[in-house]
């Protein structure tokens, strides 16, 4: 068995690897980027490697320095865990030469896998069905995509998990998605080239593990539902599917075929999309393990990274095809730090994992209060359930939901929620579309309950003395006949919130420190009275707790499981509804300038695109929200910009 290993990756995969490493005594070695100084990763390895600068292109896709580390580390293998160089041929090839074991397959079958090109070249001469398309020549793309007709899809040939992909409707959307996966493709990993595929129709995402050893022997570990994706990105993955037992049969015997033609070797996963009348296309291998491998775990028992470990090692496949058994059914769900109701915009910063749920398995690569950098995926963590059947699975995976508890960043769990309890995906009636289609249902409500607020202008009154002294020796307004009530501005969901509290009385209450015990009433008048208690990080009101987590003065509150992160009004502050007049465009997030795409005196449309922002590797358009003439530009691409910062000066245009 391998002894040592550097892990050329980062986040929850590196933890995740890291962990079947200790259990099997194996010496562990990271490297890091700056922004990941502090991560968890690096906290448990045996030892940690800066390898540079925040930007993957400067880090994570820097073989250079990946290289560099390993020699200083003298360790036997590089494991490059998914994304970034996992299937980089020059990567693996480098590692080899270099007198390293590459965990993963073999150089051949990378260099004809990880092109998905390639791919489908040999997939197709072995007589497996492909999805029709084009795959030879960047020159000619835009013709061939003529040929092939619309809608299609546009996707990276080294890419993977919805990165550089597009669906196009028209001839006149292809230029500007084109640029945009190829610029995806490029960052990601390393290689800017694209295909085109004719558009299948509300099909399924069906995905088959294979393992092959050294020896010859070759199987498959059943199949994952991956149908359930927003922007081509999965977000909840089950195993089994749903598929005939005749149906999934023929998929294995596809995906084995394929195996065998090339002899692969290591941990894959054959990529296929099927329609409605049952005919399923291949689309891909994955030459590397999958981010969803933990349903495949789930359901037999089995530790993939294990089993790349011992085949790297030249050892045989532990068990063959007859005794490798799938018990109970499997979830995972993909806990995002994005907004599902601003088109899931990622969200960057400080955030506070106050409750994570029990009895589950949680794939992480975040410490309990951590920060979230703008320069990588927004994958906070993966949530791993098992149940006897499909329905118990479901439940299980609400309850484990229910305890999770996140302040500081809006999250994707809301929409998870609904998404479990969804009619037609509880009845397993979906396609990869599904979510895409459904999104104004399935999108968590806006409404922020007026509790929120009022427990929000709450801590902020209990708080309003550091060393909590009595009123009369605290600095609140008073005057004889009363206090003079408390008044705060909230804003919530780009909602606005003004909220009044009229001290009444207090209590005795036992000191413990900074956030110690208080307990106070209030008069609010649409509740009468209120009795509220602050405990430590919990606000008790009435019937009601609210956890909360206050950073400067912006309040990150839980009420009725949902978090709601509330901030005091500023006078900068504009609703949506105002801004189409506003003269200056801010940043939506923080993130990398892609492309400028006006000039400064040019003229511009409504909704005419502007910028590009390119923020956890995915692109994100900057577009106008009126007619106007771009006045003045004050960031060119390349330039980092922060959320709430000016980009553009936009004047109005004149009545003539």
């Amino acid at each position: 068995m391998i002894n040592s290993v550097l892990i050329a990756n980062r986040g929850e995969i590196a933890c995740r690897i890291l962990r079947t490493c200790h259990r099997l005594g194996i010496r562990t070695y990271v490297v890091y980027s700056e922004a990941d100084s502090s991560s968890l990763a690096v906290q448990m390895a045996d030892e940690a490697f800066l390898i540079g600068p925040s930007p993957p292109s400067q880090s994570y896709l820097n073989s250079e320095s990946i290289l560099k580390a390993a020699k200083k580390a003298n360790v036997e293998a590089i494991h490059p865990g998914y994304g970034f160089l996992s299937e980089n041929v020059d990567f693996a090839q480098a590692c080899t030469e270099s007198g390293f074991i590459f965990i993963g397959p073999s150089l051949e079958n990378l260099q004809q896998m990880g092109s998905k090109s390639k791919a489908k070249a040999i997939a197709k001469k072995g007589g497996i069905p492909v999805i029709p398309g084009y795959e030879d020549s960047q020159k000619n793309l835009s013709k061939e995509a003529d040929l092939i007709g619309y809608p299609l899809m546009i996707k990276a040939v080294m890419g993977g998990g919805g990165k550089g992909m597009r669906r196009v409707e028209s001839k006149g959307e292809f230029q500007l998605s084109l640029e945009a996966c190829q610029r995806e493709a490029l960052s990601s990993f390393g290689n800017s080239d694209v295909l085109i595929e004719k558009y299948i129709p509300h099909p399924r995402h069906i995905e088959v593990q294979i393992f092959g050893d050294t020896h010859g022997n070759l199987i498959h570990l059943f199949e994952r539902d991956c149908s359930l994706q927003r922007r081509h990105q999965k977000v909840i993955e089950e195993a089994p599917s749903s598929l005939s037992p005749e149906l999934k049969e023929r998929i294995f015997e596809a995906a084995l075929h394929l195996g065998h033609l090339i002899d692969y070797i290591g941990a894959g996963t054959v990529e296929f999309l099927v329609d409605q009348d049952g005919n399923f296309y291949f689309m891909e291998m994955n030459a590397r393990l999958q981010v969803e491998h933990p349903v495949t775990e789930s359901i037999t028992g089995i530790d993939l990274v294990e089993w790349q470990f011992r085949i790297a090692s030249h050892e045989k496949l532990p068990l063959n095809q007859q005794e490798i058994r799938a018990e109970g059914h499997a979830f995972e769900l993909r806990l995002y730090a994005e907004d599902p109701r601003l088109c899931f915009k990622p969200q960057v910063g400080e955030l506070w994992i106050k409750d994570i749920p029990k009895d589950v398995r949680i794939d992480t690569g975040y410490h309990i209060r951590d920060t979230i950098s703008p320069y990588y995926d927004p994958l906070l963590a993966k949530l791993i359930v098992q149940g006897n059947d499909r329905l118990d699975a479901l439940h299980q995976a609400e309850k484990a939901l229910e305890q999770w508890k996140i302040l500081g960043l809006t999250t994707n769990i809301p929409l998870l929620k609904n998404l479990l309890k969804d009619k037609n995906i509880v009845e397993n009636k979906f396609d990869i579309g599904y979510i895409d289609r459904n999104l104004p249902q399935l999108m968590p409500s806006q409404n922020v309950p007026e509790k929120v607020y009022v427990a929000s202008s709450l801590i902020k009154a209990l708080l309003l003395s550091e060393d909590h002294l009595s009123p009369w020796e605290e600095k609140r307004n008073w005057r004889l006949d009363g206090y003079v009530p408390l008044t705060f501005t909230w804003v919530c969901e780009e909602e606005i919130k003004i909220i009044s509290l009229t001290y009444v009385s207090s209590v005795p209450k036992t000191i413990q420190g900074k956030m110690g015990s208080i307990q106070e009433t209030w008069i609010y008048e649409p509740l009468g009275p209120i009795h509220a208690t602050l405990s430590g990080n919990t606000l008790f009101c009435s019937t009601y707790e609210f956890p909360f987590w206050k950073r400067d003065d912006h309040i990150s509150v839980i009420y009725e499981e949902e978090t709601y992160n509330v901030s005091p009004h500023s006078p900068l502050f504009k609703h949506s509804s105002t801004r189409k007049s506003d003269s200056f465009l801010k940043a939506p997030m923080t993130g990398k300038v892609s492309v400028v795409l006006v000039t400064e005196g040019e003229d511009v449309k409504e909704n005419q695109p502007l910028l590009i922002l390119e923020a956890m590797k995915m692109e994100h358009l900057v577009t106008s929200p009126r007619k106007g003439k771009v006045k003045r530009i004050f960031y060119k691409a390349g330039d980092i910009i922060e959320e709430g910062v000016i980009a553009i000066d936009l004047e109005e245009e004149k009545d003539t």
